[in-house]
């Protein structure tokens, strides 16, 4: 396993979606034995790789932004945003590109799920999953890509830009839309998306008997050769912060949600989305990861 990894995410700034994230996960890793051998640097992205899943007005917009420090209520931008932003969407490139060889996991920030073709919002700036599944398609590295996103808020940009893509297929898990951000209730299913509903007050065992039954479905129907994770750690209890309202009290449900993934035999990385408990977002975060190594 392997996982991708630069100091310079530390280098954005923000609350909750903050620095200090990774370090807790970092600290938690290495106290666990995952050390320096597991972790390798992000590549660079070309600025025109980009415009595979956004348009050149959103670059425009970001980097004009990030120049003023002209931030939203969501979404801070410093001088080095966008180009921290483009490191992240470098992280989730790597760990696709490994995917073939061994489990890889991009460690990165700002998150993405939630930026659109011409839409950033939700501290999402690019979409890093959307643009390393396009990126690897594009090399010839895989075909057909199932995305399973876990994070508690429903990814409504990494939907839009694969809708009506019969080479992507998009299954979301997420809390009810018309209980927390992004506010939207969005079809459950279609030709390339499948979303499901998870209401406030489901438990472990509910989540992951409904975790189970629907990747089995997907994985069945559209037999993928590649398996991309939003892998988003805020459907834990503790996490009120964002609006999780369910009670996924158990860390190792991460453990087995990982061993789901694990058992399709079929290559696979994750990219971090959510997660903003800093005291148990570290162990989430290694029970998910152990079920790859």
């Amino acid at each position: 396993m392997k996982i991708v990894y630069s100091q310079r995410f530390l280098e954005h700034s923000g609350f909750p979606e903050s620095p200090e994230r990774l370090t807790a996960i970092i600290n938690y890793l290495e106290k666990k034995g995952i050390g320096k051998k597991h972790y390798i640097q992000p590549e660079k992205v070309k600025e025109k790789d980009l415009l595979l899943v956004h348009s050149q007005e959103l670059l425009n917009e970001l980097k004009k932004r990030s120049k003023a420090m002209n931030s939203t209520p969501d979404n801070l931008f410093e001088k080095n945003t966008f180009e921290i932003a483009k490191l992240s969407a470098g992280a989730a490139l790597t760990a696709a590109r490994l995917a073939k060889k061994e489990f890889a996991f991009s460690l990165g920030r700002p998150p993405g799920h939630h930026a659109g073709i011409n839409s950033f919002a939700g501290f999402c700036y690019l979409n890093n999953i959307a643009f390393a599944v396009r990126k690897v398609q594009c090399e010839g590295l895989a075909k057909k890509v199932l995305i399973i996103d876990f994070d508690v808020h429903h990814g409504q940009g990494t939907q839009e830009i694969f809708s009506g893509n019969n080479s992507v297929f998009y299954l979301s898990f997420h809390q009810n839309p018309s209980t927390i951000y992004p506010w939207i209730n969005f079809p459950p299913k279609d030709k390339t998306t499948r979303n499901i509903i998870i209401e406030p007050g489901t438990t472990d065992s509910a989540y992951l008997s409904a975790f189970n039954s629907e990747t089995e479905k997907v994985v069945s129907e559209l037999n993928p050769d590649l398996i991309a994770v939003s892998a988003g750690f805020d459907i834990f209890y503790t996490d009120t912060i964002v609006g999780s309202a369910l009670k996924i009290k158990k860390s190792t449900t991460f453990h087995e949600l990982g061993k789901k993934i694990a058992s399709f035999k079929i290559p696979a990385f994750g990219v971090l989305e959510g997660g903003y408990s800093l005291s148990t977002l570290g162990e989430n975060v290694f029970n998910f990861l152990k079920a790859f190594y």
